[in-house]
């Protein structure tokens, strides 16, 4: 009985001394959650999208040229021989009521005294004036025969020669004249008094015909060629391919991929035309970059009437200053939010497909971590990038349902979105405003000007080390080019 009554006695201890260990082991697994902190949550995968590059279509710079044909004049003027022509020739000549050609030798001298010159439409006329003189040493072995001269001795006879032509650009982008016939007129007849011989046929002789067309023809071809594109361009084209500073470090990279002519339009003393160059303008920071001067390709005739340019723009900000920004605006700096007081210790930004996320580790009310997401959106006119739609990720709002939700409402991330505002590293702002005006002398009379129409934000994208932002510029580029483009 006793060992019996034992037995249960010890049964009965041994199941009560169990009950208290349970008991107590809940409780402190109990106490210990209570203590714990909430586990961490899964993180939004740091993972941006690739970024995608703004299409950028190719810039038409249109550059509209008026030639001043007085330049033409003046540099033909300037660069004529003088005399014009002048030499010793030997022909036969007719003269009146003798039977036979009297062998002569024939000294001429040629100046040109004025060039006027004039287009209208296409249709390209040089006029010339000359004086000359003439002096004849005649011999005939039937008849001893002397000299016939004219202004040698008086005042000197004078005649015009017009050329008609049609002007026109060359492959090369050369201006041209495609001459036609030379007309002859006197201005002042020559006065011969011995024999009756035409003294017009001595000065339309081939010989000397030709000599003098010849060099007037050189010369204004060559006078042409110095205010044509492929003139204009070989000085120019160094300092077109050049990097054109915008600002400190900040710089415009024309890149001209091709050029092209319209038709000449000439409106009497003036020609009118245009050039257009197509090219992939960028904007590029840092230091001044190298550039490689590229091959200027010969132009091809202009077709289409478009016009405009288009800028890809890019601004970034590095995350390590993004997020040296976000902690000393809100880290350790206690804020009401739903009545309740929020403490963050420490955030961090960055990217997840499209989304901006923001990591926050809270100290108040719950000592957790959590995660918002929110849209990054450009603002041109404050030169700012900010977050739209801020909202908490999934398994934070899970977790928050349960032990903070009046977190939940929009106050504690209306917050949040008004604090993250960043400028970017270079003020974009700034640099439009200063790109709005912008003219850059080329030299040898050529203005490089802008004039933007519109600006296009793009996106904005995140890297493992930047946030990027990108504009597209629309606007007009053109060339201011002065008449003295001519001048050597």
């Amino acid at each position: 009985m006793f060992l019996m009554f034992g037995s249960g006695l010890v049964g009965q201890c041994k199941g009560a001394m169990m009950l208290r260990v349970s008991s107590v082991l809940v409780v402190g697994m109990i106490l210990l959650s209570g203590c714990q902190s909430p586990q961490p949550l899964l993180a939004p995968m740091n993972n941006p999208n690739p970024i995608v590059l703004p299409v950028v279509e190719s810039s038409i710079i249109n550059v509209p040229i008026d030639i001043d044909l007085e330049v033409v004049r003046s540099e033909a003027l300037k660069n004529v021989p003088k005399p014009l022509s002048a030499g010793t020739t030997t022909q036969m000549l007719v003269i009146a009521n003798t039977p036979l050609p009297i062998e002569s030798d024939l000294i001429h001298v040629v100046n040109l005294r004025d060039l006027r010159l004039s287009v209208t439409g296409q249709d390209f006329v040089a006029t010339t004036q000359l004086d000359f003189s003439v002096d004849t040493r005649m011999r005939a072995s039937f008849m001893r025969v002397g000299g016939v001269s004219c202004g040698i001795g008086e005042e000197l006879p004078k005649i015009e020669f017009t050329l008609p032509g049609k002007l026109y650009w060359t492959a090369e982008g050369d201006l041209a004249v495609q001459a036609g016939q030379w007309q002859l007129k006197w201005l002042k007849p020559c006065n011969i008094t011995a024999f009756k011989f035409n003294v017009e046929k001595i000065l339309n002789l081939p010989l000397i015909r030709n000599k003098v067309q010849s060099v007037v023809n050189d010369t204004i071809k060559d006078s042409l060629k110095d205010v044509g594109l492929k003139a204009l361009l070989t000085k120019t084209w160094p300092q077109v391919n050049a990097p054109q500073q915008l600002e400190k470090n900040i710089w415009l990279l024309l890149q001209p991929e091709q050029i092209g002519l319209s038709d000449i339009v000439g409106l009497g003393r003036y020609v009118k035309t245009s050039v257009s160059v197509t090219a992939r303008p960028k904007i590029v920071t840092g230091e001044k970059p190298h550039i490689s001067l590229p091959i200027m390709h010969k132009p091809q005739r202009l077709t289409t009437t478009k016009e405009g340019f288009y800028l890809a723009l890019r601004g970034d900000i590095g995350l390590d200053v993004a997020n040296s920004l976000l902690n000393e605006k809100l880290a350790n700096k206690p804020f009401d939010a739903g009545g309740r007081q929020v403490l963050i210790n420490s955030l961090k930004l960055y990217g997840s497909g499209d989304n901006a996320v923001l990591a926050l580790r809270l100290q108040k009310p719950i000592d957790a971590e959590i995660f918002l997401l929110a849209k990054p959106v450009l603002d041109i006119e404050k030169n700012e990038l900010h977050l739209e739609n801020v909202d908490f990720a999934l398994a934070t709002s899970s977790l928050l349902a349960k032990s903070a939700n009046w977190m939940l409402h929009s106050t504690f991330t209306d917050t949040i979105a008004e604090k993250a505002r960043f400028s970017f590293d270079k003020d974009l702002t700034e640099t439009l405003k200063d790109f709005k005006d912008y003219r850059q002398n080329l030299g040898y009379g050529a203005t490089l000007k802008a004039q933007i129409t519109r600006v296009r934000p793009q996106g904005v994208f995140f890297t493992p080390t930047d946030i990027k932002a990108f504009v597209v510029i629309e606007g007009k580029l053109g060339l201011e080019v002065a008449t003295t483009t001519a001048s050597k």
